[in-house]
């Protein structure tokens, strides 16, 4: 029986990892898996040592307030690698964490596979070296990062987007006749949603009174972060829904996004769309500092080479800027038309589906394998 730990640190990790842990235990039924990440992957058939996707945290200031815990899982997760030795260590992007998890392991002779490579073409490049020395295999879900690595000679494999097979198989509920759809996506993050639901909403009110019949929605990934979006809209008719995230997109006319993993969704549901952002400003000129040679934090502009999306970011998230582009998305216009047939490009750059299960079938031929790699 193959026995593989995993470790996500955030919400979007812990949908790839659950993905990924269904399509390793539909291959082989019988192979065990634990780790770190959360309650997807536990509800997909991980047994869950912490809920560290639960405890997402952004931001530079953020992380130094829960250092000394973060340490303390990471070195007790290390020795319960050490000691257990599972046939493979797949860690699932969350580069702080895992890349010391990952020299901690591959020291003690773990087999090392990175799923969702950390984003070594935009910051902190020199990380790229670092996961040569410690990885045996990586498994990269954007195509232009194999070439990255295969160069410094790590074995590497392009296994797809896994997101393309998410929003493949979803099957949306009913339309409702008429109905006009706003979304709000503030993230999953507790400080991303208190940063960002502002500008959202005011610009949400300018969209109102132009569209009175529009419906507003927000998805959100728990409760918790439900009861803090209620709190934030007041009086305003925001629908707020734990899950459903895919299904606000299936049946949107346009949203309003934080910077993330949310942007290529909603860009796979040919949804237009406004990216906004904005972080403390002590973490705002750390990530200038750190960030060379990319001009859009979107994930959607970084992989077209260009802006295909608006990016409205720190002093510019205002509504009074935000709300004319979003009108003009939101209308029959030549802006709107352009960005659907930029999606179509992006969605055929991307490639086809089944990433989760290329990916698993990489991993359980690399377990099997004796010995490190290189």
């Amino acid at each position: 029986m193959t026995r593989i730990f995993l470790a996500a640190g955030e919400h979007s990790g812990d949908i790839h990892g659950a993905n990924l842990i269904r399509a390793l235990r539909a291959i082989e039924p019988g192979i065990a898996c634990e780790g770190l990440g959360g309650l997807l992957m536990e509800a997909a058939g991980m047994s869950l040592r912490h809920d560290l996707a639960g405890e997402a945290i952004m931001g530079f200031s953020e992380v130094l307030k829960r250092i000394v815990p973060l340490r303390r899982l990471l070195l007790d997760t290390a020795e319960y690698v050490r000691s257990s030795r599972p046939d493979a260590l797949v860690l699932i992007d969350y580069p702080g964490f895992n890349i010391r998890l990952a020299q901690e392991a591959h020291a003690a002779g773990v087999k090392v596979i990175y799923y969702v490579s950390p984003q070594v073409w935009a910051w902190k490049k020199n990380r790229i070296h670092t996961l040569a020395r410690c990885v045996d295999k990586m498994l990269v879900i954007l195509p232009f990062e194999e070439k990255l690595y295969r160069d410094i000679g790590v074995d590497c494999t392009y296994v797809g987007h896994p997101l393309l097979d998410q929003v493949g198989g979803h099957v949306p509920a009913a339309p409702v006749q008429d109905e006009f759809v706003i979304g709000l996506l503030p993230g999953s993050r507790e400080q991303e949603i208190a940063r960002l639901m502002g500008a959202m909403l005011a610009t949400a009110e300018g969209i109102r009174a132009c569209y009175p019949h529009a419906r507003f929605v927000t998805p959100c990934v728990n409760e918790v972060r439900a009861a803090q979006v209620r709190a934030l809209a007041g009086a305003f008719p925001l629908e707020v829904r734990v899950g459903g995230m895919h299904d606000t997109l299936s049946r949107a006319r346009f949203c309003l996004v934080a910077s993330g993993t949310a942007t290529l969704e909603t860009a796979l549901f040919d949804v237009p769309m406004i990216i906004v952002y904005k972080v403390g400003l002590i973490n705002y000129w750390l990530a200038r500092w750190l960030v060379r040679g990319i001009t859009h934090i979107g994930i959607v502009n970084i992989l077209m080479g260009r802006g295909i999306v608006p990016e409205f970011i720190q002093q510019d998230a205002d509504a009074e800027k935000i709300l004319p582009k979003a009108l003009e998305l939101i209308g029959e216009t030549p802006g709107r038309a352009a960005m659907l047939e930029d999606f179509a490009a992006l969605r055929a750059l991307l490639g086809g589906k089944g990433a989760s299960e290329r990916a698993a079938r990489e991993i359980l031929a690399c377990a099997t394998r004796g010995g490190h790699e290189r």
